[in-house]
């Protein structure tokens, strides 16, 4: 029996297919979903795959842990961040990691998790704008890179694959938070900030942060409009190292089969 929550998001998506929204439409490469062709190919340093063994799940809080020992050590201390949380392995979140070619350590890593099943932690904690009220969100948690020219592209690539794993699955916005100096990054990225610029105060770090959202539906077009640095590396270039499967995501958020579309209808276009 579905629960209360999942019946009205399959509800909610169900109306949406009624309405034509996820049908294919030609404006759009099967497999890309973007408006615009790749005009190349390029490898990268790393692998992006999602982490499903135990070991896995256990390297990359075991990077993670590393990284927040850095800037939070009593953060790490008072939630023990070199084990895995309860949310790394409920059986509806994904952890994505970047894997390096050179030596197989973890460069980095993301946890992706929806509301279709459980609110967001972020939906508990604040009261979010009626615009986001009976929404399909995702929440980027925990995103963390090593340190140094090994980690300079995974951000962008992280980013890349949180997009495209929202697009696929037919989330509305991805919610992540962020705190200075690290904010301006996802400013520059075109994330929107939720509140308006008001600093808030997360239970989880514990210091001002600013809560933002990514557009699914507009994130292309507004990296577009403002001549965003990572938008050739986001649209216009196909990397075979993201190794993600939609399919096995779709099953992990339990989105309902009766929406397993490839792409929205509803595109911005070129």
């Amino acid at each position: 029996m579905r629960s209360p929550a999942l019946a009205q998001v399959t509800d909610r998506f169900s109306s949406r297919i009624t309405k034509g929204v996820f049908m294919s439409r030609p404006t759009v490469r099967l497999g890309r979903p973007y408006t615009r062709p790749a005009l190349e190919t390029q490898p990268l340093p790393f692998r992006m795959r999602i982490a499903k063994s135990p070991e896995d799940i256990q390297r990359v809080c075991r990077h993670r842990g590393e990284a927040y020992a850095r800037h939070q050590p009593d953060l790490v201390q008072r939630l023990s961040l070199f084990e895995p949380e309860a949310d790394d392995l409920r059986d509806d979140v994904v952890l994505v990691m970047a894997e390096s070619h050179e030596d197989g350590s973890i460069l980095g890593s993301l946890r992706l998790s929806t509301n279709i099943n459980t609110p967001l932690r972020f939906e508990k904690e604040f009261e979010l704008p009626q615009r986001f009220h009976q929404r399909a969100l995702a929440e980027a948690g925990r995103m963390v890179t090593q340190n140094g020219p090994g980690g300079r592209m995974v951000v962008p690539a992280l980013v890349k694959v949180a997009y495209e794993v929202c697009f696929r699955t037919g989330i509305d916005a991805l919610l992540l938070i962020a705190r200075q100096p690290i904010d301006r990054m996802y400013k520059a990225m075109q994330f929107e900030d939720i509140f308006g610029e008001r600093v808030i105060t997360s239970a989880q770090p514990g210091v001002p942060v600013t809560l933002f959202f990514m557009d699914t539906l507009r994130f292309e077009h507004r990296l577009r409009e403002a001549d965003c640095q990572i938008y050739p590396f986001l649209v216009e270039t196909d990397h075979p190292d993201i190794d993600i499967d939609p399919d096995f995501v779709r099953e992990r958020f339990n989105i309902p089969q009766s929406v397993r579309r490839e792409r929205f209808a509803d595109m911005p276009l070129a």
